[in-house]
């Protein structure tokens, strides 16, 4: 009986884990930062604020997609997620208000 430890290995293309994307900007946030500049254009009927709300949107992708390609996937991932229970957090403390009335009675 023969067992092999260490670390197996499989050939496989690169591109094959890589996220799509988009002149190098992942494709979600792309279309999004397009859909943002079309609606600027189409609100304020000129081309220049549409063009700057774009390449504002592209850029954070671009940049984003740079630092880390799978950060899309995670923060689509985590909206869905429940919130987990945490024992550290104590629940909110109960606290009763009594009003007393400012004019105090003198008898």
């Amino acid at each position: 009986m023969s067992a092999v430890y260490g670390k197996r290995s499989w050939q496989a293309c690169r591109s094959l884990a890589r996220p799509l994307t988009v002149l190098g900007c992942e494709r979600r946030a792309f279309i999004l930062a397009a859909m943002f500049g079309a609606i600027t254009f189409n609100l304020l009927n000129t081309f220049l604020p549409g063009l700057l709300i774009f390449l504002t949107g592209y850029t954070i992708g671009w940049l984003g997609t740079r630092h880390d390609p799978h950060m899309m996937q995670v923060v689509r991932a985590s909206a869905s997620a429940k919130p987990r229970y945490d024992p550290a957090k104590r629940p909110a403390a109960e606290v009763e208000i009594e009003i007393i009335s400012s004019n105090p009675r003198t008898s």
